[in-house]
């Protein structure tokens, strides 16, 4: 059974997005792995232990989990073949 790639992205992207929101959430608002979140935004450009932070985390988490779990349900599909 083939995955529809895009779906499968956005749905993804989504779950992403909201873990990306409440861990920037959690550090803003209870101080709960400030240093982590710090370090992370050094990968992801805004990211941080801040309202704004994790509000550009929603960002980051839909681009990258979309683009991650669409290409990895592309090659999965380009694995099956054209018979399933």
């Amino acid at each position: 059974m083939k995955i529809n790639a895009l779906k499968f992205g956005v749905a993804f992207g989504l779950v992403y997005a909201v873990v990306f929101f409440l861990y920037g959430l959690a550090g803003a608002l209870f101080g709960v792995g400030v240093k982590f979140a710090e370090m992370i935004g050094e990968f992801y450009a805004g990211f941080g232990p801040t309202i704004g932070g994790a509000i550009a985390g929603v960002f980051w988490g839909f681009g990258v989990g979309f683009v991650f779990f669409a290409l990895a349900a592309a090659i999965y599909n380009r694995l099956l073949g054209e018979d399933a």
